[in-house]
């Protein structure tokens, strides 16, 4: 049986927000990476903090959000090592991946389509294109000439990466930033399957509760 969060999922929305839409339009300063660390850490937060209802999904997202700040915060120093960031951006890709799993698990078990509901399988969404990106950053790392086009500047720049995600995700592709790599390609395909598949399974499925409601409010 999944329990139900006390809190709604809104505050986690509005986070997602401010890091995929609002966060580019900042000017491009010295304090901008900080500031983007900074609102990441308020989503790490705000990603806790939904699942305080259930305490063994509470210490885990504890488990792996302490180290993943951590991280997170040393890969902005300057002649970091290269391993801090690669370790920056694996921690954030297995919190996000497991913050998706559980909120999916809570969203596909209601019965009744709420706002809440509704916050939380925008925020599922988004937070596809948030782990996709740090997917990205990483493998950019890894991989010699992964990524290439006018828009690819290099790979500490979280914030192109979020860009190419969404794009992705959303199968827009302007074609400015692009996979070169093979593996990296592959990668980019299975996201924007996912992300069809997604909005695909979670449209029948809002129907299917937003019938039965209506049905059951009916009879």
């Amino acid at each position: 049986m999944i329990n139900f969060p006390r809190y709604s999922f809104a505050s986690l929305f509005i986070c997602l927000i401010f890091v995929g839409i609002v966060y580019p339009f900042i000017p491009k300063l010295v304090t901008q990476n900080i500031l983007l660390k900074a609102s990441f850490s308020i989503l790490l937060v705000s990603s806790v903090y939904i699942f305080s209802h259930n305490k063994k999904a509470l210490v885990i997202c504890l488990l792996l959000a302490i180290p993943t700040a951590i991280s997170s915060w040393l890969a902005i120093i300057r002649d970091v090592p290269e391993i801090v960031l690669i370790l920056d951006n694996a921690t954030n890709v297995v919190f996000f991946l497991y913050v998706i799993f559980e909120l999916i698990k809570i969203i596909f078990s209601a019965s009744v389509v709420t706002r809440n509901i509704i916050y939380g399988a925008m925020s599922i969404y988004l937070l596809l294109g948030i782990m996709w990106a740090f997917v990205y950053a990483l493998l950019d790392l890894l991989i010699i000439d992964a990524f290439g086009g006018s828009s690819y500047q290099s790979a500490h720049d979280l914030s192109q990466f979020i860009y190419f995600s969404y794009v992705t995700l959303t199968t827009l592709g302007y074609g400015d930033m692009m996979p070169l790599a093979g593996p990296v390609q592959s990668i980019a395909a299975m996201e924007a399957i996912t992300g069809q598949f997604f909005l695909t399974i979670l449209v029948a499925r809002l129907v299917g509760m937003h019938i039965s409601q209506t049905t059951n409010g009916n009879g």
